[in-house]
């Protein structure tokens, strides 16, 4: 698997971006270019990458697609 070339949010990562001013575009933009550095997430998200200000926590592959990475929540730093 080389890695997800699609982005989707979950309504709770919607709410969480649009409650921290963190963009949609620029959390989904940070999964597809981080993704080969992304860390283990112990919580309930498989996966997070960090930078460029936030945090993402997400899914991969989604729903067993390996072309779908899945938000499931985003953070300032």
């Amino acid at each position: 698997m080389s890695g997800p070339s699609r982005v989707t949010f979950t309504r709770h990562a919607e709410t969480r971006a649009a409650e921290r001013g963190v963009s949609v575009q620029g959390a989904a933009d940070l999964v597809l270019v981080e993704h080969p550095r992304r860390r283990r997430n112990p919580g309930p998200a498989d996966w997070t990458v960090r930078g460029q200000g936030m945090g993402v926590a997400y899914d991969w592959p989604g729903s067993g697609d390996a072309t779908l990475a899945v938000v499931v929540t985003v953070w300032r730093e």
